[in-house]
């Protein structure tokens, strides 16, 4: 009976090739590697292993800080598929589609624009390209916890930057100044000094509360607020969050009750306003006096005095 033919896997060759070929695909993948895991999924020994990380793989594989092998920098002509995932929750799209898997997002990409049956309106955001240097040294300063001075709306400001945050298309700087957790707009920061020879230990609460936050009021305390929303607009409020902390239920009418943690009256007014008549302030019954108050000031300042004519932009 002839014997049977050894195909290429089997040979030590072939199981060379399998082995270098599968490491290769992993590294670019953006995969770390552990050696010991490898001699574990290969049956080979360390010193094999060691071989292929160190000779073989020589100019493609390089170690990181913690040990592990990952593919070197001047080996990265082109960006990890995994990293897509990375980059998509950094920017804050994770979400964005119903499906956020990896072989959905490749076949988007695939697709010619032209043919693609999806289309995604941008979001505006502030033009920063003056500010690219300022945005750098924070970001470096964040790093390496140094220290910085600016003057911010023509005061000086000496301050320990913590983050840069994006929210609703704007990028903010979150600092302790005098003791005191606060945000700047980067635009506005102007003159900016990095004190290189200092360093600070940043607070764990500082980093805890801001992960925590969903908006960049930054406030000792908050008002508890609770908030009626009519029918007809209540999917608007349930489809997603549109005030910090938010949580609501339906009642028996198809309204909405929202309680939501509010640091200061003049974040709430600016979305009561835009849904007016249609939702309105149950607690605190000071801040729906408040805003009552506001729009009747307004009311008489656009009321057009007796004999006055109206324009076309009345």
């Amino acid at each position: 009976m002839p014997a049977t033919p050894r195909t290429a896997s089997d040979t030590k060759g072939g199981k060379f090739t399998q082995r270098l070929s599968s490491i290769i695909a992993r590294l670019h993948q953006g995969e770390t590697i552990d050696k010991h895991q490898l001699v574990a999924e290969f049956g080979a020994n360390i010193r094999t292993i060691e071989r292929d990380l160190h000779q073989r793989l020589q100019g493609i594989a390089e170690r990181n800080a913690q040990g592990q092998w990952q593919l070197a920098l001047k080996a990265r002509s082109t960006i990890p598929a995994k990293h897509l995932h990375n980059y998509a929750r950094m920017a804050g799209t994770e979400h964005l589609f119903p499906n956020s898997s990896l072989p959905y997002l490749l076949e988007q990409l695939d697709t010619p624009e032209q043919r693609r049956a999806t289309h995604v309106q941008p979001v505006p955001h502030e033009d920063l390209d003056g500010s690219t240097h300022t945005f750098t040294a924070l970001q470096t300063a964040i790093e390496q916890h140094h220290p910085c001075r600016f003057t911010y709306k023509g005061k000086a400001r000496h301050a320990q930057p913590y983050r840069l945050i994006h929210k609703n298309g704007v990028w903010y700087l979150a600092a302790e100044e005098a003791a005191r957790l606060k945000n700047f707009s980067v635009a506005l920061i102007e003159q900016l000094e990095v004190d290189t020879a200092a360093r600070f230990t940043p607070q764990r609460s500082h980093l805890d509360y801001i992960a925590a936050k969903d908006d960049v009021w930054f406030t000792d305390k908050t008002t508890e607020v609770l908030l009626r929303v009519a029918p007809e607009v209540a999917h608007y409020f349930a489809r997603r969050p549109l005030l910090p902390q938010q949580q609501h239920r339906q009642d028996s009418d198809g309204s909405l009750l929202v309680t939501t943690h509010i640091n200061h009256i003049h974040q709430l007014l600016p979305v009561v306003r835009y849904w007016l008549p249609h939702v309105r302030i149950v607690q605190p019954v000071a801040w729906q006096e408040e805003l009552v108050r506001g729009l009747r000031e307004v009311l008489v300042q656009w009321e057009t005095p007796r004999g006055t004519r109206s324009t076309a932009l009345d």
